[in-house]
């Protein structure tokens, strides 16, 4: 079986985001104890990338995309030292995996600086990526595109369950969304124009297998709209991501 397609690298690659994300735990409501391990997330984002046609680079990076956005603060209590931390965690990624993976994890990041060690805001990193989705200039490749696309259509896929089980009407489902910095509100338009983004990414065209995974993720976030009894083109121009959307969809959000 020496042709099988994962190798000795994956199962390391396994064990790094086990040790940069333990103590880490999946989102949930003000007030429940988190039970869902981390890595549930990043190996839901591998599985969907290999489905869709992934090398092992991509399963690989697929495993420690998050590693640039949230390992600093979880492996380093010292804010001011974070970034620092980032750079260090880029290093050894290219290092032990080679500069492809690198270049992959950082296609996948949120590369918006942080502030006073902490994140930026939401709404500051959420546009500079779909800016990033649609550049013209610094054309993201499709293979970077392939591992960003499973890591949100796990994601959706991940809302959407919970979603369905937190309540049995859009209004009782609402109040779902508070462990989400922007609520319902921002997170549904997000997704709906990371589709948009996707759709228009320079390095997706004539890729089909990327093409189905980004149609995988519209089916997923239109159910998810049905679930919260809202339309397409009224998540579009909400306010938390309006300025995007008037530069690059126009005033109407239909562009």
């Amino acid at each position: 079986m020496s042709d099988f397609p994962l190798t000795d690298r994956f199962l390391h690659a396994l064990e790094r985001a086990h040790r940069w994300h333990a103590g880490q735990y999946r989102k949930v409501p003000e007030g429940e104890t988190p039970t869902v391990p981390y890595l549930s997330h990043l190996l839901g984002v591998a599985s969907v990338a290999l489905e869709f046609g992934a090398s092992e680079d991509e399963a690989i990076a697929a495993l420690l995309h998050d590693a640039l956005e949230d390992g600093p603060e979880n492996i380093q209590a010292d804010v001011a030292r974070r970034g620092e931390a980032r750079e260090d965690l880029r290093c050894m990624i290219r290092e032990e995996f080679g500069e492809q993976v690198e270049k992959l994890v950082s296609g996948a990041t949120e590369e918006t600086a942080l502030v006073e060690g902490r994140k930026a805001p939401w709404a500051d990193r959420k546009m500079a990526y779909l800016r990033k989705l649609i550049d013209t200039d610094h054309v993201e490749e499709a293979a970077s595109l392939l591992v960003s696309a499973s890591d949100k259509l796990h994601n959706a896929r991940a809302i959407l369950a919970d979603v369905l089980a937190f309540g049995d009407s859009p209004e009782s489902r609402v109040a779902f969304f508070d462990r989400f910095t922007a609520g319902q509100e921002g997170t549904l338009q997000y997704y709906r124009l990371l589709v948009w983004a996707y759709r228009r990414a320079p390095g997706a065209q004539g890729r089909p297998r990327l093409q189905a995974l980004v149609a995988e993720l519209d089916r997923t976030v239109a159910a998810l709209e049905q679930a919260c009894g809202v339309r397409e083109e009224d998540v579009i121009p909400a306010a938390p991501l309006r300025p995007f959307v008037e530069v690059h969809l126009g005033a109407s959000g239909q562009g």
